[in-house]
């Protein structure tokens, strides 16, 4: 590290940055859709979900734990919710397809998760196939379905993948590793989808203040160019303007929100 470097990170140790309050203003910009948000009961699903509640869409918040999504689907206002294990693929398909005969959807927004950075060496199998189905899996066969019901309505619909600026990483954790395939998934979607008018595309958050971070009132990050992380309103703002009309011309990539942690600066 150059000594340039060592006295911008101790000048950021310093500093204590508070969160950006990005105002989510109220429009009509996805009025009469639907949107289904897996992992919406918290941190960046749960800010996407109230941003697109925000925008007049009808908003189902996804997940397994009923409680958490009560809460959730409250605070946020306007939105309901739906308890479901995504990784159990049948439960998943039949609910979707149950789902469908009622409501059309028009949004998918792909953003439960877990983590899983076990240095390689000490993963475990039962931990590696956790993160692969949660991460990979269940993104990939809700996605399917969704997708199924979409082209069979004739419904051009968006669906959005949250990965990770961890994908660019040389990927030895299985959380690397899952991300890395995201954004492959991301690319193949967008190529089998478009002819039937479903844009496919990804966000991929570097440090991100929510609770997987342990981080509420201090968001700086010396590390990062930036000097501080992103917030999830800010993460939620990009995936509105991916799944409203106006992203329409984006197919099959991913956006970066990483304050330049890996991209403008990749020394180490």
């Amino acid at each position: 590290m150059s000594i340039i470097r060592k006295i911008i990170n101790k000048f950021h140790s310093r500093i204590v940055l508070k969160p950006i309050i990005v105002v989510k203003e109220q429009s009509d910009l996805l009025s009469g859709k639907v949107a289904l948000v897996t992992g919406g009961s918290s941190g960046i699903g749960f800010a996407i979900a109230a941003a697109l509640v925000a925008a007049g869409a009808k908003v189902y918040i996804i997940g397994r734990n009923k409680e958490k999504l009560k809460i959730a689907a409250e605070k946020i206002g306007g939105a309901s919710f739906i308890t479901l294990d995504i990784n159990d693929v049948s439960a998943m398909e039949l609910a979707i397809e149950q789902f469908s005969e009622k409501e059309d959807i028009d949004i998918l927004v792909n953003s439960a998760g877990m983590h899983g950075n076990d240095p390689f060496g000490a993963v475990t199998e039962q931990t590696f196939d956790a993160v692969m189905s949660a991460n990979v899996k269940s993104l990939y066969f809700i996605s399917q379905a969704v997708a199924n019901q979409m082209i069979a309505k004739g419904i051009q619909g968006h669906i959005l993948n949250v990965s990770s600026a961890s994908s660019v990483k040389p990927s030895w954790t299985p959380y690397e590793i899952s991300k890395r395939a995201v954004n492959g998934i991301t690319e193949g979607m967008a190529h089998k989808l478009i002819r039937f008018g479903i844009v496919v595309n990804g966000i991929a958050p570097g440090p991100t203040a929510t609770p997987m971070m342990n981080r509420s009132s201090d968001i700086s990050w010396p590390g990062n160019p930036s000097g501080r992380m992103s917030t999830t309103e800010e993460i939620a703002a990009l995936a509105l303007f991916m799944v409203s009309g106006r992203g329409d011309g984006i197919v099959g990539d991913t956006f970066f929100m990483t304050g330049g942690s890996g991209t403008i600066d990749k020394e180490k």
